[in-house]
């Protein structure tokens, strides 16, 4: 059986289910509606401290090495964070090593030059966040005077930190008790708890309140840390290693056998289809390439290769092929990108320089170029998607 919230929010009942924990939920927020989860005859008086003692100890053998967990360095778990929002470790973890050797301070990121940033940040996507943590380390040094909030609700009030990353920050820093609650840790509690309802407002409000209420008081930061590990490591998505598993005794969904039900899959917003077309202007003379600092429309605030929406391409093309010093060619290829919620097939215009002559007052869309030699292009793109067109382009040309 598995349990809907927003059924026992109508029923007002009381359940007991076989789990070690007995935690008190408030699922609706005038607190009128609960759901108390209790020990069974099953569970042989474990308790709520014997099974954090328990994930506790699991995270101090099992833990993964990470680089930003060698010390309790608070700038470097507030970089990892950033970082490690939507991207997966693997691409976060040689990221982050080149990232704090360039920028080893605080005051390093607030001083930091665009360009630099986005080479240190090239890679890792959502360019934004890149931007917000440079205005976050600006506001460290100059309201703060350099010393980093010590609390979360200090942390709150840095400019792009949010309530998780002010938690996970707070907690494991901090030493403060606040409960992290990521999409791994929705995915444990979950299956410990054999529910269903956790993407609505009211699911993850009830998740919050739990996860909060088995928090130890001592080692806060290590316990969210332990969740999250053991949801990225052992309670996985697909194949979860249950046998593995230090709270397997006491998890419903593994008893009621309904872990590949627990959580159901997230709703998804329908993705959006968009076509691009990018412009690559090659001087083949010198063997440079023009790029561009997009500061509008998609992919704004990122450098790049112009880039031409499907309804501007011919207006574009006969432009190019207006100009007496160019000769343009549409690679036969196309490839598929994902942004967020959209999903992007792009094709490549190659603008070949016969002349060395400027493009761009004659274009207004090609406006604001500058040449980079091609053997120094590929740390200059902001984006993975300008990264294909370049191997795109690169592969046309080596045939």
């Amino acid at each position: 059986m598995l349990y809907d919230l927003h059924a026992l929010r109508k029923r007002k009942v009381t359940l007991k289910v076989s789990i070690a924990l007995r935690v008190i939920l408030p699922i609706c927020q005038n607190g009128n509606s609960l759901v108390t989860y209790e020990r069974s005859e099953l569970n042989r008086g474990l308790t709520v401290d014997c099974c954090t003692k328990k994930l506790i100890a699991w995270y101090d053998k099992h833990h993964r090495l990470l680089p930003w967990r060698q010390t309790r360095n608070i700038y470097h778990t507030w970089v990892c964070e950033v970082m490690s929002q939507q991207t997966t470790l693997a691409v976060v973890t040689p990221k982050f090593a080149e990232f704090v050797k360039h920028l080893p301070t605080v005051d390093d990121l607030a001083a930091c030059d665009e360009e630099k940033l986005r080479q240190l940040w090239s890679g890792l996507g959502y360019y934004a966040r890149a931007r917000n943590l440079k205005k976050g380390a600006q506001c460290i040094v100059e309201r703060r005077n350099g010393n980093f909030p010590q609390s979360y609700q200090e942390w709150l009030e840095i400019p792009g930190c949010g309530s998780y990353t002010a938690a996970a920050i707070a907690s494991i820093c901090c030493h403060e008790k606040v409960a992290c609650v990521d999409g791994n840790v929705i995915r444990v509690v979950s299956r410990l708890l054999a529910l269903q309802d956790v993407w609505s407002s009211l699911g993850k409000s009830a998740i919050q309140a739990y996860v909060t209420r088995i928090q130890p008081d001592n080692r806060p930061g290590d316990f969210n840390q332990a969740m999250m590990e053991l949801g990225a490591t052992v309670c996985r998505k697909t194949k979860p290693q249950c046998l593995l598993c230090p709270l397997q005794e006491h998890c419903l969904a593994f008893a009621k056998n309904c872990i590949e039900l627990c959580p159901p899959k997230k709703p998804r917003r329908d993705a959006v289809n968009v076509e691009l077309f990018a412009v690559v202007i090659w001087r083949k003379t010198t063997d440079a390439i023009a790029i561009v600092k997009r500061t509008k429309g998609f992919l704004s605030n990122t450098v790049g290769f112009p880039l031409v929406s499907e309804n501007e391409v011919e207006e574009t093309k006969n432009l190019l092929k207006s100009l007496p010093h160019l000769q343009l060619l549409e690679l036969p290829n196309r490839f598929s990108h994902s942004i967020t919620h959209h999903r992007i097939s792009t094709k490549v215009l190659v603008a070949q320089e016969i002349e060395n002559a400027s493009v761009a007052p004659q274009i207004h869309i090609l406006q604001d170029l500058y040449w980079v030699a091609r053997s120094d292009i590929n740390s200059k793109l902001s984006t993975s998607l300008d990264k294909k067109v370049l191997l795109l382009f690169q592969n046309y040309y080596a045939t």
